[in-house]
């Protein structure tokens, strides 16, 4: 993201065309489905096109991506709870759509990892969101890289 662009936070209307508030409408949307195990939901929220690459592995497209979370999901006692701060939004600089840069804390408990601890994860999510046809916006790319993975207690 330019300097310009990550310069205007969450200012709406800095940008022609800058839509702050529709970009965490997806962002919250996106946390609902993912900690609601909703991945049919989750994957409607991507392009047809769309890239979702959570560490290393991309994945590409709606199906890939649901599948993704099904087989996360597939554990009942798994649960999460994902919340969004510093949001910054500006325009895209090589293609259509809002260029997107925010921070992202995921608390999992994962039984396959721990039985006693919840893992706290931080890290950053940069990428590219695209309108479809009814305005709605879409991830056209989610990059997740995590900065800091911490076991909390249990309460």
């Amino acid at each position: 993201m330019s300097a310009d662009a990550a310069s205007v936070g969450v200012a709406a209307g800095a940008f022609r065309g800058l839509d702050v508030e529709g970009v965490a409408r997806l962002l919250i949307r996106f946390s609902d489905a993912v900690d609601g195990r909703r991945p049919a939901e989750i994957a409607a929220l991507f392009a047809a096109d769309g890239v979702f690459k959570p560490g290393d592995k991309a994945m590409i497209g709606p199906a890939v991506i649901e599948a993704f979370y099904r087989e996360r999901q597939a554990d009942p006692s798994r649960t999460t709870c994902h919340l969004w701060s510093n949001l910054q939004v500006g325009p895209a600089e090589a293609a259509d759509g809002l260029q997107i840069k925010v921070v992202l804390a995921n608390y999992a408990f994962e039984p396959a990892v721990s039985e006693t601890d919840v893992q706290m994860r931080l890290g950053d999510v940069t990428g590219r969101c695209v309108q479809d046809a009814n305005g709605d916006w879409l991830f056209a790319e989610h990059h997740y890289q995590r900065r800091y993975a911490l076991r909390l207690p249990r309460a």
